[in-house]
């Protein structure tokens, strides 16, 4: 009986031991989830020098080719502003604004000098559903005018899908649309489908190297009751656009500072522009566009750039019939201003 009653309390006491102890162990909270701020964006602002290039080739059939060229230099200004927000965990919104202008100056010899501008503005927006650890997948959309120094002023809409894929410090960006003019035009009729993809590594959270490529296969649909006899009623064109980037983001600020180079090129068919035989003439053009910008972002609700690329404002526009050498900002065959 005594040595029932010594187990049951040596049980007992070891019992309230190790409940005791329990007690005094500190209770280890589950890992936080990440914060994913709702409403985050940025404004930008940029400026640089701008060189675009005609490359006219004029024939008369059967007589032989005149060759005309000429170069076009000048400073760049721009800016834009975005803004994300998360409409659910897994559904993000993007509005964009953006516009550019170039300011070139022609010089004839002998002091005389003109003055002539281009400009272009974009009014968008991104719908997306979006994973901040995988990628996301969208559409996008937007309107706006382009045009100047070359040719009026004309309206234009684009709209496409989009998608990103994220893989550690690489994003993985591709976009694909349609881009036409609204309204028509007696100076022709532009429209375009295209494809883009940029590619972005992040060296550190605050510094990002980007490289993006654009392809577009498009045409120019003409009046035919407002073009000369013979002339051709259509041209297409392709156009090639290349950039790369390096931007940086000063620690313990909401500024980056970033650094780019854009190259555009568009080339026209041939076009027969009269025709009432013997005679026939013929032109086929290429607008070439390089120019090197620097800018200075501030940002709002994101505490690095990876943050950002990943959870705020990521994506952009770049429509084919706006950008430098496109169709409504150097019309074929223009060689200067009008």
């Amino acid at each position: 009986m005594l040595l029932k009653q010594t187990f049951l309390s040596v049980s007992a006491l070891a019992m309230l031991t190790t409940a005791s102890a329990a007690a005094d162990m500190p209770v280890k909270a589950p890992a936080p989830l990440p914060v994913v701020q709702q409403a985050t964006g940025y404004v930008e602002v940029y400026g640089g020098w701008a060189s675009t290039r005609f490359s006219d080739n004029f024939c008369q059939v059967g007589l032989g080719c005149d060759s005309f060229s000429e170069t076009f230099r000048g400073w760049a200004l721009g800016g834009a502003g975005r803004g994300n927000y998360w409409v659910s965990p897994n559904m993000s919104v993007q509005l964009d604004a953006q516009a550019e202008g170039t300011s070139y100056k022609e010089d004839f010899g002998g002091g005389l000098t003109q003055n002539f501008s281009n400009h272009s503005y974009l009014i968008g927006g991104h719908i997306n559903w979006r994973d901040s650890q995988r990628g996301l997948l969208g559409v996008f959309a937007g309107a706006g005018d382009a045009g100047g120094a070359f040719g009026d002023p004309r309206r234009h809409v684009v709209g496409g899908v989009e998608g990103q894929l994220y893989w550690n410090q690489f994003t993985l960006y591709v976009q694909g649309g349609y881009d036409t003019i609204v309204g028509g035009s007696f100076d022709g009729e532009p429209h375009a489908w295209f494809v883009r993809g940029t590619g972005r590594y992040l060296v550190t959270p605050n510094t990002v190297i980007e490289g993006t490529v654009l392809y577009a296969n498009g045409k120019i649909e003409f009046n035919p009751l407002v073009e000369p006899p013979g002339a051709g009623t259509s041209q297409d064109f392709q156009t090639w656009l290349w950039e790369a980037k390096l931007e940086h983001r000063f620690a313990t600020t909401p500024f980056s500072a970033f650094v780019k180079y854009c190259g555009s090129e568009t080339k026209y068919d041939t076009r027969t522009t009269f025709s009432i035989p013997p005679d026939t003439f013929t032109v086929e053009t290429k607008v070439t566009d390089h120019r090197v910008l620097v800018g200075l972002r501030l940002y709002m609700g994101q505490n690095t750039l990876q943050s950002n690329d990943r959870n705020g404002a990521t994506l952009d526009i770049i429509d084919p019939l706006s950008i430098q050498s496109g169709p409504l900002m150097t019309p074929p065959a223009g060689g200067g201003p009008q």
